[in-house]
């Protein structure tokens, strides 16, 4: 985008349709980000500069209030979107519209006219031969339906929109709906269909280097375990069956607590946070059922070691990384500037509500151990497994309790 900005001076664009196709497309990187405040300025601004723009950037402004919860004012812009492609003559301008309408009504829980909406716009779409729209509206539909609890029809509409997406080559999201389709599957208890439909995902994100989302697959595989572990006696196994749990479970809960460090936005960390609660939670009910209390006591350490507030304003421009649930938004924090040190219990409030903490320390356990870190061989495992940096350089000993 900079480069071909800068490249614009060297064109004769006296009706602004460079600056205004480079401004639409800013945006969408910057929605792509999650970071809606600054793509809902830049949109705003660019409604006057760019006239020709305007009923695409009304949309996006559309697909913005919605995101961040303002129903009435989505709406607004939706009409006001639709009226300006019925003026120009745009129906395929209109038809995304109308799948926008779609995503703001699930997004403000009302399924059955999501449901609705979805199913008109995926008629035209179908009619049209629009694949890959298509497959939003089923993948949208499929979650729908899993919601209502109908398995079958979940299913069947993860299964289509899958091969439309593989039809024209959307690796990432066939392997999105690819996951989907794992977790409805070990909803209904498919449990090989769930394993395949996994493998199948994180062969796409390991490859694309989509490594958050490859703790995501081993997270679920962890659970399933959990879950094989609850309903089937494994006898002297069981060790050997908790071991391997715990060797998914431990490094991708590490790697989904920490990729909330790096997120530019305090909308994309927020979305991270129950996933890494709950695969805390895995890990510590792993932990206690293996009754290894070195590691009980490590986990805890490792939890309460506290981090930093990352203060500094992070740009979103350049230093971006492609990540699950939306692409490009994730940046690293510069390290030029000193962050204010928390303890355990004030960095998980402040990454609760969305600011910036930096990964917690490392700590020594103690002199004896031959400088062993807290959950050492964990923390190595997931910084190699999903390339990505888990506890900061920093070390501070470990100070045991005193009555």
């Amino acid at each position: 985008m900079d480069e071909a900005t800068a490249l614009l001076s060297e064109f004769d664009d006296p009706e602004g349709l460079r600056t205004a196709e480079i401004g639409l497309s800013r945006v969408h990187l910057l929605m792509d980000r999650s970071a809606w405040g600054a793509a809902e300025e830049l949109a705003s601004a660019l409604l006057a500069d760019a006239p020709l723009a305007e009923p695409y950037l009304l949309d996006c402004l559309g697909v913005v209030c919605a995101s961040t919860v303002r129903f009435e004012q989505a709406e607004d812009y939706f009409a006001r979107a639709e009226e300006a492609y019925l003026a120009m003559g745009h129906h395929a301008g209109r038809q995304q519209v109308l799948s926008h309408r779609a995503y703001a009504a699930l997004r403000a829980g009302d399924l059955d006219r999501a449901e609705e909406l979805y199913a008109e716009a995926a008629e035209i779409f179908e009619r049209q031969g629009q694949a890959e729209d298509l497959a939003v509206c089923e993948q949208a539909r499929a979650a729908i339906a899993a919601h209502r609890g109908d398995a079958a029809g979940a299913a069947a509409l993860t299964a289509s929109g899958l091969a439309r997406f593989q039809q024209v080559g959307a690796a990432i999201a066939a392997a999105d709906t690819m996951l989907m389709g794992a977790r409805h599957a070990y909803e209904r208890g498919d449990i090989d269909e769930m394993k395949r439909l996994a493998q199948g995902a994180r062969d796409v994100y390991q490859e694309r280097g989509v490594y958050e989302r490859c703790a995501q697959v081993d997270l679920m595989l962890a659970r399933t375990l959990e879950d094989n572990l609850n309903r089937t006696d494994h006898g002297v196994h069981e060790r050997t069956s908790l071991a391997n749990a715990l060797s998914l479970a431990l490094p991708a809960a590490l790697t989904l607590e920490a990729a909330r460090y790096d997120f530019a936005t305090a909308h994309a960390r927020s979305q991270w946070l129950q996933l890494a609660d709950e695969a805390m939670q895995l890990a510590f009910r792993l932990a206690l059922r293996s009754n290894d209390q070195g590691l009980i006591f490590e986990l805890v350490e490792h939890r309460c070691a506290g981090a930093s507030l990352a203060l500094s304003r992070t740009g979103t421009a350049d230093k971006a990384a492609t990540v699950f649930p939306d692409a490009a938004m994730k940046t690293y924090a510069p390290d030029d500037d000193a962050p204010l040190t928390l303890g355990g219990i004030a960095a998980e409030a402040a990454a609760s509500v969305g600011l910036r903490v930096a990964p917690p320390p490392k700590i020594v356990m103690s002199a004896e151990a031959g400088g062993r870190t807290a959950l050492q061989e964990y923390v190595q495992a997931a910084e190699f497994r999903y390339h990505r940096r888990i506890v900061s350089e920093e070390e501070v000993p470990f100070c045991p309790p005193t009555i």
